[in-house]
């Protein structure tokens, strides 16, 4: 059930890209820390995932061999996390987090619940934080992440995404291309076109011949994107139309080469997969 607010509509405006305020630090940092202080356990034989992620954030500590170092410790990296004045730093302690953690699967979906509920304009996904809320969208590339077809399929969708998800160095020209390339994979191991004939443009003309059909429209649709990032000036090809890039473009890319792809796992697996 939506909370009052939610249900009024007195928080649909999202908070905007390269934001984050400070109820979703809280919340974020106080699940983490239900989930990672014990206190009255024993204290002196390990570190726990307090002293683990201060070595993450490169926040110096006591080894907890009493109560007090553990309680500085923790005190250490709330105050380091909640009043940092940059606003990416929570969703850098939110990445390290689920990279190191025992459930991260659980955790993330926990984390992912937070953001939804603060109207953050991120969502996780395969432990990165991305600038997309749709949770379709977000199934669809979980789905072509975890796609029982070919390594280099899942691989490329993974690139895709971690270029797309980069804050620090964005990279939008090559993440369309791993989108792109997804897509040119997954056509490839259907038709098992090889070599000089495994392209994009030769596999999805072919597609047929495995009886596997797809509307027109469509396949025109990605035989123009493959010819938007092959020819001399498209980004596959190194070219400078496309350097200029941006998320939008990249978004789209990864989404649709993302449904693209799972739409044609559905269609191989009802032909029976050969």
């Amino acid at each position: 059930m939506e909370i009052f607010s939610k249900r009024n509509g007195y928080n649909d405006i999202l908070n905007g890209l390269e934001t984050a305020s400070p109820i979703l630090k809280q919340k974020i940092y106080s699940t983490f820390y239900k989930r990672e202080y014990h206190g009255d356990e024993l204290y002196n034989k390990k570190t726990t995932g307090i002293e683990d992620m201060m070595i993450e954030m490169g926040i110096n500590y006591k080894f907890p061999s009493n109560f007090i170092y553990r309680q500085e410790n923790e005190e250490k990296l709330r105050g380091d996390i909640l009043n940092n004045e940059n606003w990416y730093t929570i969703f850098d302690f939110i990445e390290k987090y689920l990279n190191i953690c025992d459930n991260s699967i659980e955790m993330e979906k926990e984390f992912n619940r937070i953001l939804e509920s603060e109207n953050s304009a991120y969502r996780i996904c395969n432990k990165m934080v991305i600038p997309i809320t749709n949770e379709l969208e977000i199934k669809e590339i979980e789905g072509a992440l975890n796609i029982d077809a070919g390594e280099s399929v899942r691989i490329h969708i993974a690139k895709a995404l971690k270029l797309f998800s980069n804050r620090e160095r964005t990279d939008y020209e090559n993440s369309i291309k791993e989108s792109i390339s997804a897509v040119e994979s997954m056509c490839c191991i259907i038709t098992e076109e090889k070599g000089k004939n495994a392209t994009l443009g030769n596999a999805l003309k072919k597609l047929k011949d495995r009886k596997i059909y797809i509307h027109s429209a469509m396949e025109k649709g990605f035989l123009a994107l493959y010819g938007y990032t092959s020819d001399e000036s498209g980004i596959r090809h190194g070219g400078i139309d496309f350097t200029n890039a941006n998320i939008e473009d990249a978004k789209y890319m990864l989404v649709s080469c993302s449904a693209f792809v799972n739409y044609l796992m559905q269609k191989w697996i009802k032909i029976g997969r050969k």
